[in-house]
């Protein structure tokens, strides 16, 4: 029982959290300008994490027919891992070059660093199903995706979502350095299998026990 009370209070942590920090990052884009121009800011792949990962919790939280429909517990997993991406090349890449203070190092700090922690936390606790390495090829499709539309972003009106995505600096190196956050995505996922059938196929057998 004690169990299931921290893990629905990291549950509704998760929801606060991200729900906080996307709403003050839309506040913070749209300084000097409107509500709706604020919205643009869900064109980056952490505000679109994020934003899925507080409907997530939301739904588990609030929708108990939908939270139990097979796709959406399909969800917990690849989220998981897009959220700990985000984390990962905020921190390595990103981090050094912006020069964040207010309002917006708390919004960055709130969904680049404290909703991947509770979302991993909350994968490790509430994740009953076992994953296969073959749906590495599923968990990829939305972060193909979006590289290819933030490449088209950058080609056709010149709006960089990120550096590496600078075809102006970098001309065809893009696409290496593309391939090289396609292999990012690829280990962070490989790695989320891995844990998942290690470590919580052992607890489950620990359990059973």
């Amino acid at each position: 029982m004690k169990g299931d009370n921290l893990k629905l209070f990291i549950l509704r942590s998760l929801f606060i959290v991200a729900l906080t920090g996307i709403s003050v990052d839309v506040y913070n884009n749209s300084e000097g300008g409107t509500f709706i121009s604020g919205l643009s800011t869900f064109k980056y792949f952490s505000l679109q994490s994020n934003a899925m990962v507080m409907l997530f919790s939301a739904g588990t939280l609030f929708c108990k027919s939908i939270s139990q429909k097979s796709w959406f517990r399909y969800a917990l997993g690849p989220l998981t891992a897009y959220l700990l991406l985000t984390g990962l090349v905020y921190l390595i890449v990103l981090e050094p070059i912006y020069d964040s203070v207010g309002l917006k190092r708390v919004s960055s700090v709130l969904l680049h660093y404290v909703t991947p922690s509770l979302m991993f936390v909350y994968w490790y606790m509430a994740e009953t199903r076992r994953y296969r390495y073959v749906e590495i090829f599923k968990w990829l499709i939305y972060p193909v995706i979006f590289m290819v539309w933030g490449l088209m972003l950058a080609i056709f009106r010149n709006d960089y979502l990120y550096p590496f995505f600078d075809t102006e600096q970098y001309g065809a190196n893009v696409a290496i350095y593309l391939m090289l956050v396609a292999i990012g995505f690829s280990s962070m996922i490989m790695l989320i299998i891995f844990i998942n059938n290690t470590f919580l196929t052992e607890r489950e057998a620990r359990r059973a026990g």
